[in-house]
């Protein structure tokens, strides 16, 4: 979530860039840089829960929303006994990803809340250990509906949980805090879950997790219910969010034999009626205003009836915006750039964008905003009724928070048929093949395309080459680090969020481009080089090399840190890879 950044956090985030400042704080999803806090602790909540989930050399860490809270800061060492004096990341929200860790070290994390101008106390203490072989994340957004003797659990795989087959293990305790030593055990558990033999009038505590090959997860949130005679009403079915200028429209269906409806909301992942603030006594629709343009929100609503305040129905969320963003392909002019890294700075090198050198771009279009889920989605449907085999159904942003977040979660081949699916389906011609002879439009099948399988003068749709989009993102401004200038600006590019933003968020480049930097990685057409080939000088609309198995990727994110914000820094991944900070955007050889 966007917050005002201080002088300080500027000047740390720039330090961050040229390799100043800690590592760790560079390279996670928060945007604050790692520094050592002396200030004394206040009386301000700390989140009552928090999670650890190991990665390959990353931990995740999930905490719920604390409703005075405005950022979060956290605490973390190498050694269990985290305080205030162990390393600091400032400006932090949920869900945070710390990289570049090492596999095998345990690392040990605590979260204090921070309301603009004090931070509170650390929340428990919490580790785990990244590893080539991790487990699963804990089971996130977990709910307990109580009954007669009974209670529903049901919950949704963790953040980044793969497709490995999975279990899930109930923890339950007629306690709070209940742990895997101490508590009761359903095992081979799936969502939802009704967990039986109970008495009616006593509360009852749950946490799950997720059990792959590799292990088992952490725990997830803590949650609790009492079951009774008569129990509440059902949660509302039928939970939406849309947004408005500074306001959220909430709409949900009639819950049977309810009575009023409690709204619940916040600005972290994952609210219930324990960390959300309160609006009781609302109706479909209500609209709840005074919301900040450019900030998640998270909601949930509850039914009140006979039998008490109901379970809380599955969150919705949404980013108000001022306008609603317009897609449209723009045109882009022909010409020449210097391509690479015109700054050859030693501190912070970019190797893969080296020698610089020039090139030249024919006219071409590229897409105003990086491609939508809602775009994926509506192509995608036509596209598995026309000969495509587009299972992937792409992910709404990074945390599914509105409805103007771009498509994530999307591989290179995934991307690539979806561009013929398409160009078909308006009627252009397709660029895409199966081989040289470009006989059969590529449709199915995962393949490495080779350069002479496209019809690169055909006017459908196609992702934009490595030269093109450098071209595109300096958006007519000749050797400059960023796609407006040369001073980094928390203003100007979504990277410091914690989560991808709704497109069009930030302002546009010279050539009406937004979000060329931050945001989402975008897909390119061009294989790796480890250097740019220095024969490629001179040369009118490079492809790239002829042979490499992994694809480029452009522009940095949200998460990953500052130093890929630059116009010419590229990184590569195997075009079978995918994440929810990777996206694209589409291009056309048609002006």
């Amino acid at each position: 979530m966007h917050r005002a950044r201080t002088l300080l956090h500027r000047l740390a985030a720039l330090l961050a860039l040229f390799g100043l400042a800690a590592a760790l704080g560079a390279c996670g999803g928060g945007g604050g840089a790692a520094t050592s806090s002396t200030a004394a602790p206040v009386t301000l909540a700390p989140p009552v829960s928090l999670t650890a989930d190991a990665g390959r050399q990353r931990v995740t860490l999930n905490w719920p929303n604390v409703p005075s809270a405005t950022s979060f800061s956290i605490y973390y060492a190498t050694a269990p006994g985290v305080s205030k004096a162990s390393t600091r990341i400032a400006d932090a929200h949920s869900i945070y990803v710390l990289r570049d860790l090492p596999n095998g070290v345990t690392h040990y994390f605590a979260v204090a809340s921070f309301n603009g101008s004090a931070e509170g106390v650390l929340s428990a203490e919490v580790s785990a250990t990244p590893s080539a072989t991790p487990p699963q994340p804990a089971p996130v957004t977990v709910r307990a509906a109580a009954q007669s003797g009974q209670v529903e659990l049901s919950w949704t795989p963790g953040f980044e949980a793969t497709a490995d087959p999975t279990s899930y293990t109930i923890y339950y305790s007629g306690s709070a805090h209940p742990t895997k030593a101490s508590a009761l055990k359903l095992g081979n558990a799936v969502s939802p879950q009704t967990v039986t033999g109970l008495a009616n009038g006593s509360s009852y505590y749950f946490v799950v997790s997720a059990t792959t090959a590799a292990g088992e997860s952490a725990l997830s949130y803590e949650v609790s219910a009492t079951p009774a005679l008569v129990a509440p009403p059902a949660a509302p079915t039928g939970f939406r969010a849309d947004e408005g200028d500074g306001a959220i429209t909430l709409r949900w269906n009639a819950s049977a034999g309810a009575t009023g409806y409690n709204l619940y909301y916040g600005t972290e992942f994952d609210v219930t009626r324990a960390s959300g603030a309160r609006v009781a006594g609302v109706s479909s629709p209500f609209v709840l205003g005074g919301l900040n343009n450019k900030t998640a929100y998270f909601l949930t609503i509850t039914a009140v009836g006979a039998g008490g305040e109901g379970f809380e129905a599955p969150q919705a969320s949404a980013t108000p915006v001022a306008a609603r963003p317009v897609q449209a392909m723009l045109s882009i002019p022909a010409g020449s750039l210097r391509m690479g890294d015109n700054l050859l700075d030693p501190i912070a090198p970019a190797p893969y964008s080296t020698p610089v050198h020039t090139v030249t771009v024919s006219a071409f279009s590229l897409e105003r905003h990086e491609t939508t889920y809602a775009q994926w989605q509506e192509v995608r449907d036509w596209a598995l009724t026309h000969g495509y085999d587009l299972s992937n159904p792409g992910r709404n942003g990074g945390l599914t928070i509105g409805s103007n977040m771009p498509v994530t979660q999307v591989t290179w081949t995934d991307v690539v048929k979806w561009l013929n699916a398409r160009s078909e389906k308006e009627g252009r011609v397709p660029v895409y093949y199966t081989d040289a002879g470009k006989g059969t439009v590529y449709r199915t099948g995962i393949i490495q395309l080779p350069n002479d399988a496209v019809q690169w003068s055909a006017n459908g749709y196609r992702l934009p080459t490595d030269a093109e989009w450098e071209w595109a993102a300096r958006g007519g401004l000749a050797g400059k680090t960023y796609p407006w200038g040369d001073v980094l600006d928390a203003g100007m590019a979504n990277y410091d969020r914690g989560t991808s933003t709704s497109v069009g968020s930030y302002p546009a480049n010279g050539y009406g481009l937004h979000d060329m930097a931050g945001n989402v990685w975008e897909w390119v057409w061009d294989r790796e080089s480890a250097n740019y080939n220095a024969d490629a000088a001179g040369v009118t609309n490079p492809h790239g090399p002829d042979s490499g198995v992994m694809r480029v990727r452009r522009g940095g994110s949200y998460v990953y840190g500052t130093r890929y914000l630059r116009n010419f820094d590229r990184m590569f991944r195997d075009l079978g890879y995918n994440g929810p900070y990777f996206g694209f955007r589409a291009a056309s050889s048609q002006p």
